[in-house]
């Protein structure tokens, strides 16, 4: 799944992450611990009373992130000392391979024990193929309850009644703003779709020649963390019925979000927009991001952007607030998601996996340490209530995220599907024909997208 199809980038993306060797946890263990095998129902630390035993997790914690993450998961082997943990750190930058690759891994009989992914895209197909393992029988014995979690966990983590990953840290999306190019213009930030386009326009400064010398918003696909289906939730618009058949032609927020686009996009010229587009856009994770640098005055994008600014030292006199909504009740929601972790069909170790899987679930130790700013943690989202109650070392901006996490209107787009989010591919290619102008009737064209997708969809699970 590729992070254009989900709309779910990494947090540090690029090139931060290293295309590092397999890491080994659980050094203390490493030489002596064996294949082992898995006891009933370890509920002790008491590295005495258990045989050791070695399992496999897959990740992507490398580069910039690798360092916390490390230093955070030592708290795993303080816990269960007979357990080693082989880290297989995923040779790739984003998501794109991380999961086509497992479920390779999984179908050939070589896969981990326990993976921990980016992001949930392929959670139905994990939950309908039965590629990962439900983990209700587990949380029910160990007491583990889903509501620990915010009620958008639900959205990304249990398909078809299977609860066959967990959230770990997640993501939450929000407005960025230029507090002084606001105050400059005498704007508060927008709450409302509206103002957004108004105060867009206000904050759009052209050179001589007519070019962009700073956005006031860029409302091109892609831009930083920016999808259709985001500015489609500002309408409280719907992908599917009650019957699964998609409908972006017949709920009108679709039409409405993509008429205010188009409308903004017009507004700077397309070819004015996307040259703009071209010359920043590829700056979203090093310090020459365009927000950071003052180039862009508003900006939708994810939690982590608060420990860029302050990794990447940048000036920038910057706030955080939901994003606008034209459909009022829906504001203070938004677009969530994040790292997913769950156990594979193949593992011969269930309870040692489960309890890897549970850690990285729900231990507040560890979940508070990488929601932490950097060096420390990575800046991500806490995911559970426990988590959420104790005090981060993040700047005051960060609660945004966190409110827009725990808001029970929030979720992951798009939907979780059993074939995976591929089919978000053809709403990215139709909202880029969309912006060049080469749809003359947008009705007739949604039409047509639905039964794209609804074709997509019917062809069932891909790798």
């Amino acid at each position: 799944m590729t992070k254009r199809a989900a709309q779910q980038r990494p947090r540090w993306g690029g090139g931060l992450r290293g295309r590092l060797t397999t890491l080994w946890l659980g050094a203390a263990l490493a030489a002596a611990a064996g294949c082992g095998g898995s006891s009933s129902n370890p509920t002790t630390s008491s590295a005495t009373s258990h045989k050791p035993v070695t399992i496999t997790m897959w990740d992507l914690y490398g580069g910039e992130e690798g360092k916390p993450f490390q230093a955070a998961f030592k708290g795993f082997h303080k816990l269960y000392p007979w357990i080693t943990v082989k880290q297989v750190l995923q040779p790739n930058t984003d998501n794109d391979t991380f999961d086509p690759n497992l479920v390779a891994a999984l179908k050939g009989g070589a896969g981990p024990d326990v993976a921990l992914a980016f992001g949930p895209d392929y959670i139905g197909q994990y939950c309908s193929s039965g590629l990962w393992k439900d983990l209700t029988p587990f949380m029910q014995r160990d007491h583990v309850s889903i509501d620990q979690f915010a009620k958008a966990a639900l959205t990304y983590t249990n398909f078809a009644g299977k609860q066959c990953a967990l959230p770990s840290l997640t993501d939450a999306y929000g407005l960025y703003y230029n507090k002084t190019m606001l105050a400059k213009q005498h704007i508060s930030p927008p709450k409302t779709m509206d103002e957004l386009m108004a105060d867009a326009k206000k904050l759009t400064v052209l050179n001589p020649d007519g070019s962009i010398k700073v956005a006031g918003f860029v409302p091109l696909d892609f831009w930083e963390e920016l999808g259709p289906p985001d500015l489609a939730r500002a309408w409280n618009a719907q992908w599917f019925d009650a019957s699964g058949n998609p409908i972006l032609a017949t709920d009108p927020g679709w039409t409405a979000a993509f008429n205010w686009q188009k409308q903004l996009v017009d507004f700077y010229g397309y070819n004015n927009i996307e040259r703009f587009f071209a010359t920043y856009n590829n700056a979203e994770f090093n310090p020459t991001n365009g927000f950071e640098n003052g180039k862009v005055a508003m900006v939708f994008d994810g939690e982590w952007r608060t420990a860029f600014i302050t990794r990447d030292k940048s000036k920038v006199n910057y706030g955080t607030t939901f994003f606008p909504a034209a459909v009022p009740s829906v504001y203070g929601s938004g677009r969530v998601g994040g790292d997913v972790v769950g156990m594979t069909n193949g593992t011969k170790h269930p309870d040692e996996a489960w309890l890897l899987v549970k850690y990285l679930a729900t231990d507040t130790k560890y979940l508070t340490t990488m929601a932490g700013a950097p060096p420390a943690g990575v800046g991500n989202v806490p995911t559970t209530a426990a988590a959420g109650k104790v005090s981060l070392n993040d700047p005051p901006q960060f609660k945004t995220f966190i409110d827009v996490w725990n808001n029970p209107l929030s979720s992951f787009s798009p939907p979780l599907q059993a074939s995976g989010g591929g089919y978000a591919d053809l709403v990215n290619t139709f909202d880029d024909k969309w912006v060049k102008g080469q749809i003359p009737d947008l009705h007739a064209a949604l039409v047509q997208l639905d039964q794209d997708i609804k074709n997509q969809l019917s062809q069932g699970q891909v790798p």
